[in-house]
């Protein structure tokens, strides 16, 4: 889940005013620690992936499935690399 940027910056605006530590902050705020990291780092949000998006052809999926109707999602990825 992506957090908006005025929310990033709200969240450590009050870590600063209060002087708490991420650990603190994440409690109050029920937020990973390592997010509040990421953001002090990196304030604004990927908007990009670096990964390309993995579509399967809706019609071979089909036909994997009415032909192995109780193949679990491993084997079927397998099946369609």
């Amino acid at each position: 889940m992506t957090y908006p940027l005025k929310f990033r910056q709200h969240i450590l605006a009050i870590k600063e005013q209060e002087k708490l530590t991420y650990a603190q902050t994440a409690t109050r705020f029920c937020i990973g620690t390592a997010s509040l990291m990421r953001w002090a780092k990196r304030i604004e949000p990927c908007l990009t992936r670096d990964k390309p998006a993995s579509k399967i052809a809706r019609a071979a999926l089909i036909l994997d499935v009415e032909t192995y109707p109780d193949a679990s999602q491993y084997e079927r990825a397998q099946r369609m690399e």
